[in-house]
């Protein structure tokens, strides 16, 4: 089974493999031990008195797991429901200048992305119209 499996609520399918499986890792195990909140939860920090590390607080682990995948979850809900779908309308609405194609694909190249003829598949490429010159200060 992989220990970073997970469950449909986010929390780890096997926490206890989910904690060894990260502290095996001496990449990831140094980037938990640097973390205030997680260090803690994989049992990375020293108690109050300073002694050895506490063992791993599951309970609280999988709690984090849960917050952080559902937090995940609605970013990528906002994000697609800001770039929904719009119709051809909309897009020519949106940016009614045209550009030779030419132009953009010379542009593309002098940043270093090359495309070759057979990759050259724009036909047509419009932009929004230039942004307002601002009005000079003290203009009325």
């Amino acid at each position: 089974m992989d220990p970073f499996a997970l469950n449909p609520d986010g929390s780890a399918a096997d926490p206890a493999a989910f904690v060894a499986a990260v502290l095996a890792d001496p990449a990831k195990r140094a980037d938990v031990a640097a973390d205030t909140a997680l260090a803690p939860l994989f049992g990375l920090a020293a108690d109050a008195n300073g002694a050895s590390p506490t063992p791993p607080k599951l309970d609280l682990l999988q709690q984090a797991l849960r917050e952080a995948v559902a937090s995940e979850r609605a970013r990528r809900e906002r994000a697609a429901a800001s770039f929904g779908e719009r119709s051809p309308e909309a897009h020519r609405a949106a940016a009614p200048v045209p550009r030779a194609t030419a132009a953009v694909y010379a542009a593309l190249r002098e940043t270093g992305l090359e495309y070759g003829p057979a990759f050259r598949l724009l036909r047509n490429v419009h932009v929004p119209l230039p942004a307002p010159a601002p009005a000079p200060s003290g203009a009325k």
